[in-house]
């Protein structure tokens, strides 16, 4: 069941960086480091849902596997070649796995969302499917 679900989010993601189309495009979103980026990113969601599911006793920081997951997929988003609508989306997967098990890391995963850079550098090629 998680496997099949991550792998429709990868799709997706897939898909919503590089338009949607069903024609093969020339752009940027078929290379091979933004595929190996998205499987690790994926990685790392699987460990924040595995790190969020052990107790913690104050949740407010967390405990430290939670804490290492959320460093190392912040590292892996942020060194990512991917488009910054697709980056916002999976910040919004891993914020949605942790929620409850570490506030501070959630307002980390916020606090790092490239909202300014979507504002101001979005062209809207990502957000229209090409025919």
């Amino acid at each position: 069941m998680l496997r099949g679900t991550l792998v429709l989010l990868g799709a997706a993601l897939l898909l919503a960086g590089c338009g949607g189309g069903g024609k093969k495009s020339a752009g940027p979103c078929q290379s091979a480091a933004q595929l190996r980026a998205l499987a690790q990113l994926q990685a790392d969601l699987r460990e924040i849902k595995r790190a969020a599911a052990i107790p913690v006793h104050d949740s407010l920081k967390g405990g430290q596997a939670i804490n290492r997951a959320t460093d190392r997929f912040l590292r892996d988003v942020e060194l990512a070649p991917l488009d910054n609508l697709v980056r916002n989306r999976l910040i919004d997967h891993a914020a949605a796995l942790l929620l409850g098990a570490c506030d501070q890391c959630f307002q980390a995963l916020e606090a790092e969302r490239p909202i300014i850079s979507i504002e101001h550098k979005h062209n809207g090629a990502a957000c229209h499917a090409k025919s």
